[in-house]
């Protein structure tokens, strides 16, 4: 497996856990924002045997989770092997995704404990485009959506970075009434896009990051609503936390 890079423990992947998190290389989208766009380049990081990957696992006694983030994890060949070994060590594993390969969630459903799909904006074809730079299968994620909201024995976390020059109120709503009709019943996160070194200098002032007291207005409308999901804020003042514990 190409891996980009190995955090040995993070407390901010898993909420509520602490983890390793490892960083796998490439992606199918082509967001503008992503920080982690080194990944995206091809001889960054180095071929991981998954006896190898797991040894680390299985040393590392400070955390009880592992994340596999990206990029875009589905896209490696052997990832269902490595659930599968990870799934032995008894961590708890959490898969970040974009959604876009259903098929490889499915298979490596029985060995994770938790997904978290970055959904990129409303399901409209010519937003989609814009926010990643390519075309997306907009059916496919649907299918991935459907897919774990039937997983009982998954958590399922569904978030949106918002940033401030490419999504709007109307948006956020799109996403939300999707949710409801799809009978989404895990956790929806809004997340406050940051500059951070990965997105580039060149990008610095392009995107723009929504305030906190933005991101509570664009919350509130749904605050204390039976949406079926539960609703959260992720930024720098809250950190991870529920909208209807937040005072606006």
């Amino acid at each position: 497996m190409r891996i980009g890079g190995i955090i040995d423990i993070s407390t901010k992947d898993i909420p509520g856990k602490s983890s390793m998190v490892i960083f796998t290389v490439g992606c199918n989208f082509k967001c503008e924002y992503c920080h982690n766009k080194y990944l995206l380049q091809p001889k960054v990081g180095r071929e991981y045997e998954i006896t190898e990957i797991i040894d680390k696992i299985k040393t590392n006694l400070l955390v009880s989770g592992v994340s596999i983030t990206g990029g875009e994890p589905t896209l490696q060949e052997d990832l269902t092997e490595l659930c599968q070994h990870i799934h032995k060590t008894g961590k708890y594993l959490s898969i970040d995704t974009n959604g876009s390969n259903p098929n490889v969630i499915k298979n490596i459903a029985p060995f994770i404990n938790r997904v978290a799909l970055d959904l990129k904006g409303p399901p409209n074809k010519e937003k989609f485009k814009k926010i990643t730079g390519t075309k997306v299968d907009l059916s496919k994620i649907s299918k991935t959506i459907q897919f774990l909201n039937s997983q009982k024995d998954i958590d399922f976390e569904i978030r949106t970075t918002f940033v401030g020059n490419l999504l709007s109120s109307d948006d956020l709503e799109e996403i939300i009434n999707i949710l409801i009709e799809l009978g989404f019943n895990g956790n929806f996160v809004l997340q406050q896009y940051q500059f951070l070194e990965g997105v580039g200098e060149e990008f610095r002032k392009l995107f723009s990051k929504p305030e906190h007291d933005v991101l509570v207005n664009l919350l509130v409308p749904y605050k204390n609503r039976d949406l079926g999901f539960k609703l959260f804020l992720r930024d720098e003042i809250v950190g991870y936390c529920n909208i209807n514990k937040i005072q606006n």
